[in-house]
């Protein structure tokens, strides 16, 4: 299917949001919380701003940034994989130029038996896809 284009496409993205939340597989880990990290890489078909230099023409990143760390804060699940893809389905529900959503949820030094700098997810998800065909 191809998408129709009446202006530039363009790619809009937010790197490095930090937020504390309470999600993770031990109950532990929803009771202490921990430090999230989450990149977006948002598709916007007709981004029309960089003619215009109007918002309306593009996505606020600002509004975005507000409604993931929202969603990283109010809500808890078990895994970081459950939290991408709840986060993606908001911005793709809220924000009506984005076609697709490309997020990494990231958890930095993880409580786990080994040592690593951060564990996550990455989901690509695509307005109007099957769900099966949403993940990377």
């Amino acid at each position: 299917m191809a998408i129709q284009q009446t202006g530039p496409f363009g790619t809009v993205f937010i790197t490095g949001l930090e937020a504390y939340g309470y999600h993770g597989v031990p109950d532990a880990e929803q009771e202490i919380g921990h430090r999230y990290r989450v990149s977006l890489e948002l598709q916007v078909p007709d981004c029309s701003a960089c003619e215009s230099d109007d918002i309306h023409g593009t996505v606020d990143y600002g509004a975005i940034a507000k409604r993931v760390t929202e969603i990283v804060q109010t809500h808890q699940y078990r895994t970081v994989e459950r939290l991408a893809r709840v986060i993606a389905d908001a911005i793709l529900q809220e924000f009506l130029k984005v076609e697709s959503v490309g997020i990494t949820v990231g958890k930095p030094l993880p409580p786990a038996p080994v040592i690593v700098a951060e564990v996550g997810c990455r989901l690509v998800v695509v307005r109007g896809a099957d769900a099966s065909e949403n993940v990377e």
